[in-house]
């Protein structure tokens, strides 16, 4: 991996990193606002779609944080 793959690969991380962060504290909100038991679920089906993804993607990174400080 060169650095320019690395830093898209890094930057890819945190887009979702902040998708996943939105999502996670607006659910709360949702719950509070009383918002039907459909809507919760797609919002938390939402949830563990994104965490697929940025596991998918600190995977494919090679490792992430470890190979980086290597």
């Amino acid at each position: 991996m060169n650095a320019i793959e690395y830093n898209r690969g890094t930057h890819d991380i945190n887009d979702v990193l902040t998708q996943l962060k939105g999502l996670v504290l607006v659910q709360p909100i949702l719950e509070a606002r009383g918002v039907s038991r459909e809507e919760l679920e797609r919002h938390i089906d939402e949830i563990d779609r994104v965490r697929a993804r940025l596991a998918d993607l600190v995977r494919s990174s090679g490792g992430g944080v470890e190979s980086a400080a290597a």
